[in-house]
This record gives C-alpha cells, sequence and structure tokens, in this order.
C-alpha cells in the first residue's frame, strides 16, 4: 500500500511538473495575466505617450535620447501586454509589425542612411496602425466601460497624431520641399518638429511657422484636420457617453438596492 501511495504521489508531481514546463500552460497563464491587467494598461500606455510627445522628444532633438528609448521601451512592453491579453485572431499580426517596426529602428541606428530611414518611417506606419486597430478593439470590446477605456480613447486620438508624424517625415524624405521652413530630418526615432507640425494640424491650431507646399502634403495635411475634427465628435463622444450611462446606471442600482434593503428593515 504505501508502495502504491507513492507511486501516485510521484505520478502527481510528475505531471504538475509537466504542466509547470508546458509551452501552452505557460501561454494561458501569461494570457490571463495580462487580460487581468488590459484596462489598466490603457491608463499606463496614456501616461507613456505623454512623456514621449512632450518631455522625451525635445530632449531626443537636443542629442538627449535616452529618455525617448526608455519611453518607447515602456511604450512597447505596453502594447505587447495589451496585445496579449487581448482575444483579438490579428494579435500576432499586430505583435509581427511591431517586431519589424523594433528590427528597422536598430538598422537605422547603427547603418543610417536615406533607404534604412525610409524603411523605419513606413514600419512605423504599419506598426502605429496595428496598434491604432488593437487599441480600439480593446476600449470597443464588450464588457464595463471604466475610466481606463475612456484613456484608451485619448491614446488612439495621440496615436494618430503620432502616426501622421510618421507620414510627414517620409514625404519629407522623398520631397524634401514639401514643406516650408523645416529642414530638419529626424534621426534614430525623434520626430519634432515633425510632430509639433502633425499636432497643430490635427488640433487645427494652424500656427503658420511651417506650411507645407507639396500637393501631397497638403492633401494630408486637410486629412489629419478632418480626423481631428471628427474623432473627438464621434469616438470620444461615443466613450464618455457609454461610461457616463454606465455610472449613471450603477448608481441608479445602488440606490434601489438601499431603498430596498430600508424597507425591508423597516417591515421587519
Amino acid at each position: 500500500m504505501r508502495s502504491m501511495g507513492t507511486a501516485l504521489v510521484l505520478n502527481r508531481r510528475k505531471a504538475m511538473f509537466s504542466d509547470w514546463r508546458s509551452p501552452a500552460r505557460w501561454m494561458q497563464d501569461a494570457h490571463a495575466m495580462a487580460y487581468r491587467h488590459e484596462d489598466p494598461a490603457l491608463s499606463a500606455l496614456l501616461a507613456a505617450q505623454l512623456l514621449l510627445i512632450f518631455i522625451a522628444e525635445p530632449l531626443a532633438v537636443n542629442d538627449y535620447s535616452y529618455p525617448l528609448i526608455a519611453t518607447g521601451i515602456i511604450a512597447a512592453s505596453l502594447i505587447f501586454l495589451l496585445v496579449l491579453g487581448s482575444h483579438q485572431r490579428g494579435a500576432v499580426i499586430v505583435v509581427a509589425i511591431g517586431g519589424a517596426r523594433l528590427l528597422a529602428g536598430v538598422v537605422d541606428l547603427f547603418w543610417s542612411t536615406s533607404l534604412t530611414e525610409g524603411a523605419e518611417a513606413i514600419s512605423a506606419v504599419l506598426a502605429l496602425l496595428a496598434v491604432i486597430w488593437a487599441v480600439f478593439k480593446i476600449v470597443f470590446a464588450p464588457g464595463h466601460i471604466t475610466s481606463h477605456r475612456v484613456r484608451g480613447a485619448i491614446v488612439l486620438y495621440l496615436a494618430i497624431a503620432i502616426l501622421f508624424a510618421w507620414l510627414y517625415m517620409l514625404i519629407s524624405e522623398i520631397l524634401p520641399s514639401a514643406f516650408s521652413h523645416l529642414s530638419f530630418h529626424a534621426t534614430h526615432g525623434a520626430l519634432s518638429p515633425f510632430l509639433y507640425y502633425s499636432l497643430t494640424a490635427l488640433t487645427t491650431i494652424g500656427l503658420g511657422d511651417i506650411a507645407p507646399i507639396n500637393a501631397f502634403a497638403r492633401n494630408l495635411t486637410m486629412l489629419e484636420a478632418v480626423v481631428g475634427q471628427l474623432f473627438p465628435t464621434i469616438v470620444l463622444a461615443r466613450i464618455l457617453t457609454l461610461y457616463a450611462n454606465e455610472r449613471s446606471l450603477g448608481r441608479r442600482t445602488i440606490g434601489t438596492q438601499d431603498s430596498t434593503r430600508g424597507n425591508a428593515e423597516h417591515n421587519s
């Protein structure tokens, strides 16, 4: 009997060890962990975006690129966490495009040429399109509309500005005279003043210090201005309405429960 009990314990331990070593089990655990932190990751990604745009980018233009690299790594990690926790079938595509983007950035870092800079810009555009699609699916996925998802919608808005900044950079690489008073060429991921111009176009501020001259640059600027007007009135308004309705419904539910509990205590 003792030998049978010992064999049973050993078999259980062996099964547990094999499950622990199983890649599929690891992936399931990683997916469950990422899914639990999916909504907070949206808020963290917004914070990383703000640091990237308003602090790391200006420092990178002044030859201090370490904050840009660190913030980029943090943002990439958060995006990977979001993709890992999602149930989207295209998650593998997002990861693949992101890997190609990182590879293009590393190649441009060590062998910077006009060809590698163009490849980096194209890979960045594709990666941002994939990220926007993935975040949009998460923000409007079924479930509770939390404040994290509202911040996720803001992530989408800023990602659009970054996307157009890379497109402006790509146009500037192909047609150096496409913009007036814009002679800076981005190096190692730094986008200023393309990002500055993109944000002024997206928000329709139009300060006038940089102007599009080429027809492609003008049409792209008009497209961004239209997107910048429609996105807050459609996407942000929609997510804020859903968030407000859910909070209002939650308050009414709590009020009903309190009223029912009070009536029950009064009758007893």
